[in-house]
């Protein structure tokens, strides 16, 4: 094929940058608008310090079961990838338990009362849930409270569920949707019970969960970002163009079907024609910018689209094994998540030196978003040092990353909205959406690569008659 038209991806993170290798590979001209000065949004790594130190934006490790991912990540970064078994643990009233629970977990470490209680009520709810199904019986929409009480019983739901959910996405449970939860966690009814009872897993591993448990893990040796820096390199041999610290603001239709982009790059207005965009932005910060302006009730929809926002704090230390696994989640915390980096790979810093990543969700704005590096440190501290991971004197250095857009809030009634923004942007001609932000749906970087692929092909489609 010979066509040059010309499609120009809405952000760098690895769905972008995928998309626009595919798209490359398949002849035509991809080019990349990127707010922020590195590649690969919530899947890039940030090195301050002249590159001594790599910081993800949370520890990640690459997964998958597709072999065309598995061939290509390969083919990418080989000779720069370790492997690592997965350990991971909760800390659930103030005992660890493994991460995911067993019934054996719980009952071991439970207090009596509660560990019975967990499992009575687990086994219950999944026997009312099987005769319900074996009826017929129709399950009502529900909040996540509610659905979490009917998958994992009501005494686990009390104990962890509805308070780590609420602790994390800093809302009450009853404005929050079951799909809150990634769809690569939600278990059907014979894998969750084999999972809770057995921590068994039987033919394809579906979920996350059940993935992190039968595939080897894997991790690049100068960071998370390498696999999107590397794919952005190929989209960059192949002629394809990446343009950094380049905030979009503007998506003007033309009458042809195709578009006029316009960004500002470093202090400079930049308008763009091309036949095609994908968007990887947040979905409500597209509708924003499409001119014609969208109907009111597309607007409207869109304002009720919102994000959780990240920040990462990295403390640098001398100290070893701060953690007995390689990240813990917490409840009752300023954080909800401490990771070990030098337990993911002993590269990501200088020799002698290790990073605890201390990792707190809140609202882009709110009184957390605004806190120093410093601030936030003060307020995990005490915390720390209780629990004898780090104490003040074994802090040398602190780095801070922020994105405000990490994870889609999929709050209680966010379908209808989602649905009528995703209805008027599909159906205009020439542009889509795609990954995380970008669809508002909480996958994982692997299933995002699969889905870039995947919608290359249909441009190609698109284009090519």
């Amino acid at each position: 094929m010979t066509s040059k038209k010309r499609i120009v991806v809405l952000g760098g993170g690895i769905s972008g940058v995928t998309i626009a290798l595919r798209l490359q590979e398949l002849g035509f001209q991809a080019e990349i608008c990127e707010a922020e000065d590195h590649i690969g949004g919530l899947a890039g790594t940030v090195r301050p310090d002249g590159g001594k130190y790599c910081l993800d934006f949370g520890p990640h490790f690459f997964i998958t079961q597709k072999e065309e991912i598995v061939d290509r990540i390969t083919d990418l970064v080989a000779d720069d990838v370790v492997s690592f078994q997965r350990s991971a643990q909760l800390h659930v009233q103030g005992r660890f338990l493994d991460y995911p629970l067993s019934a054996k977990n719980v009952m071991l470490n439970f207090p009596p009362v509660d560990a019975i209680a967990s499992v009575a009520t687990f086994l219950w709810a999944q026997l009312m849930q099987s005769v319900q199904r074996t009826l017929g019986s129709d399950v009502p929409q529900s909040h996540f409270g509610e659905w979490a009480a009917a998958n994992f019983g009501s005494h686990l739901a009390k104990v962890f569920f509805r308070p780590y959910t609420e602790g994390f996405w800093k809302l009450p449970c009853e404005q929050l949707s079951p799909e809150i939860l990634p769809t690569s966690t939600r278990l059907n009814f014979m894998k969750s019970l084999r999972m809770m009872l057995l921590r068994k897993v039987s033919g394809q591993a579906q979920s996350l969960t059940e993935r992190e448990l039968v595939l080897p893990l894997r991790y690049p040796t100068r960071g998370y970002g390498m696999i999107a820096e590397e794919i952005a390199e190929r989209v960059l041999n192949m002629g394809g163009v990446i343009r950094r610290n380049a905030k979009v603001s503007e998506v003007q239709a033309r009458a042809d079907g195709g578009y006029v982009v316009a960004a500002n790059q470093n202090g400079q207005a930049v308008e763009l024609e091309t036949d095609y965009v994908v968007s990887t932005i947040p979905t409500p910060d597209l509708v924003d910018m499409m001119f014609p302006a969208a109907p009111a009730s597309v607007r409207q929809s869109a304002k009720k689209l919102g994000y959780l926002a990240l920040i990462v704090l990295y403390a640098v230390t001398s100290k070893r094994d701060l953690l007995d696994t390689s990240y813990v989640y917490y409840l009752g915390r300023p954080y909800h998540r401490l990771a070990e980096m030098d337990k993911f790979c002993d590269t990501l810093c200088p020799p002698g030196e290790n990073m605890l990543a201390v990792e707190f969700s809140c609202h882009h704005g709110d009184d957390l978003w605004k806190m120093s590096g410093q601030e936030l440190f003060e307020l995990s501290l005490p915390h720390l040092e209780q629990d004898g991971i780090l104490s003040r004197k074994h802090a040398t250095k602190l780095f801070l990353l922020r994105a405000a857009h990490a994870y889609p809030i999929r709050y209680y009634g966010f379908r209808e909205h989602l649905d009528n923004v995703l209805e008027y942007v599909q159906a205009q001609p020439n542009l889509n959406v795609l990954g995380r932000t970008g669809e508002y749906r909480y996958i994982d970087s692997d299933q995002c690569m699969e889905r870039a692929f995947a919608l290359a092909e249909q441009i190609a489609d698109t284009l090519q008659t």
